[in-house]
């Protein structure tokens, strides 16, 4: 009877961290100033790219997303240039990725090959004045 109970317990608590981690993925949030200070900007430059679908619409999910593997070299401070590889993902309307194209991303520094994203850091935000300006 324990043994069940306590199955049973373990179980909806995976259920609760998968439908979470589900949400997140689909409502990403604006980075906090906090970990965004954790980050440092950089360039990726692709060097190579999946083929792009000669009919766009058979290449595109039900939210008209289409997803591209490449790979690239990260160049940045804080790090050597770091060999990549990841998902892309464009809207309908976004232009095809091309070998040479630099692509914005963000990574933790000397750890870019395990950390890196497609992103731009935010403005960070001015300190408040005297009297809260």
């Amino acid at each position: 009877m324990l043994l069940t109970v306590t199955f049973t317990l373990l179980l909806a608590a995976l259920v609760v961290v998968l439908v979470v981690q589900w949400q997140r993925g689909r409502n990403p949030r604006a980075m906090s100033p906090g970990k965004a200070s954790q980050y440092v900007q950089g360039t990726l430059t692709v060097v190579g790219v999946s083929d792009d679908q000669v009919d766009p619409q058979s290449a595109t999910d039900k939210n008209g997303q289409r997803f591209y593997t490449i790979t690239g070299t990260i160049v940045g401070p804080e790090t050597n240039p770091t060999e990549v590889y990841g998902t892309l993902v464009l809207g309908p309307d976004d232009p095809w990725p091309q070998v040479g194209d630099d692509l914005p991303v963000i990574y933790k520094p000397q750890k870019a090959v395990t950390s890196w994203q497609f992103g731009v850091l935010p403005d960070p935000q001015p300190p408040a004045g005297p009297g809260g300006i």
